[in-house]
C-alpha cells in the first residue's frame, strides 16, 4: 500500500509542469475549436444558472434560506457542483482518451486524472468570478471569510483527483463504469443539498448523517459558509473528519489499482 501511494505522489509531484502543460494545452484546443472560445466557459454555466433559477426560483417559488435569497444561496452550491461534476466524468475517461499517447511512448499514466482536474480549475475560476461579481452586485461585499476558499478549493481538487485516478483505472477494466458514474452524478445532483435545504430532512436522522459525510457536500457547506454564514472551519469539524478519511481511503485503493495495472494499461487499452 505505501509503495503504491509512494509511487503515485513521486510521479505526480516529478512531473508538475508536465500536468501544467497538458491541461494548459487541453484548454487550449477546447477553445480553438468554437469561434467564441473563452465566452462558452463563461455562457455554459450561466446558462446553466438562470435555468435552475427559473426552474427553482420562480416556477416552484422557493423562499429565503436563512434569510439568504435563494437565487444566492443557490449560487453557493452551483458553484461547486459545476467543478466536481466535469472533474468526475471526464475524470473517469482520462486514461482511455490519452491511450494514442500512453501507446506510443513511456508516459506516467498517473498524472493523468490531474490534468483533467486542473484545466477544469481554470473553469471553476471562471464561474467563481462571475458569482463573486454577482454576490458583489447584490450587496455582498468580500471579507476575510472568503479566504476560506483557499482551504475548500484545494479540498475539492484532491477529492476529484483521488477519485478520477480510481474511476480511470476502472473504467479501462470495463467501459460500463463510465456509464454508471454519468447516471449517478446525474442523480446525485438531486439528492445532495445544493438545490434544497438539509434542514428538509430533520425528521430523517439516518438520511441526514449519511448526506451529512457526503465529500461533496462538505465542499458546498465551506463555499457557503464563506459567503453567506461565516462560522469559520470548526463548525464543520465532524464534516471535515469524515471528508478526509473518505478521500484519503479513495486515495490510497486508486493509488493501489494504478501501481497494479500500470503495466498492463496497453494491454486493456
Amino acid at each position: 500500500m505505501f509503495k503504491s501511494v509512494k509511487y503515485v505522489l513521486d510521479e505526480n509531484l516529478n512531473n508538475l509542469y508536465r500536468i501544467y502543460s497538458i491541461a494548459k494545452y487541453e484548454l487550449l484546443s477546447d477553445m480553438r475549436e468554437s469561434n467564441l472560445g473563452l465566452f462558452w466557459n463563461f455562457a455554459h454555466p450561466l446558462i446553466q444558472i438562470v435555468t435552475y433559477w427559473f426552474v427553482f426560483g420562480l416556477v416552484f417559488n422557493r423562499k429565503d434560506v436563512d434569510g439568504i435569497p435563494f437565487i444566492q444561496w443557490m449560487l453557493g452550491g452551483m458553484v461547486v457542483w459545476f467543478f466536481i461534476n466535469p472533474c468526475i466524468t471526464k475524470g473517469c475517461n482520462a486514461i482511455y482518451t490519452k491511450r494514442n499517447v500512453v501507446t506510443k511512448m513511456k508516459f506516467p499514466v498517473s498524472i493523468l486524472p490531474a490534468t483533467v482536474v486542473l484545466q477544469e480549475l481554470f473553469n471553476h475560476l471562471c464561474i467563481l468570478i462571475i458569482v463573486v461579481l454577482f454576490m458583489m452586485v447584490q450587496g455582498r461585499m468580500p471579507s476575510i471569510y472568503w479566504l476560506e476558499l483557499l482551504y475548500y478549493m484545494p479540498c475539492a481538487f484532491i477529492f476529484a483527483t483521488s477519485l478520477s485516478m480510481l474511476t480511470s483505472v476502472l473504467n479501462m477494466l470495463a467501459r460500463d463504469v463510465r456509464k454508471m458514474i454519468l447516471a449517478c452524478m446525474r442523480m446525485l445532483l438531486y439528492l445532495t443539498p445544493i438545490l434544497w435545504p438539509i434542514d428538509r430532512l430533520k425528521d430523517y436522522k439516518l438520511i441526514t448523517f449519511i448526506v451529512k459525510v457526503n465529500p461533496i457536500y462538505y465542499i458546498v457547506c465551506g463555499y457557503r459558509d464563506a459567503f453567506f454564514y461565516h462560522r469559520g472551519l470548526w463548525p464543520y469539524h465532524k464534516q471535515m473528519l469524515a471528508f478526509w478519511v473518505i478521500t484519503l481511503v479513495i486515495f490510497v485503493i486508486g493509488s493501489c489499482m494504478m501501481f497494479k495495472f500500470k503495466r498492463k494499461i496497453i494491454d486493456l487499452i
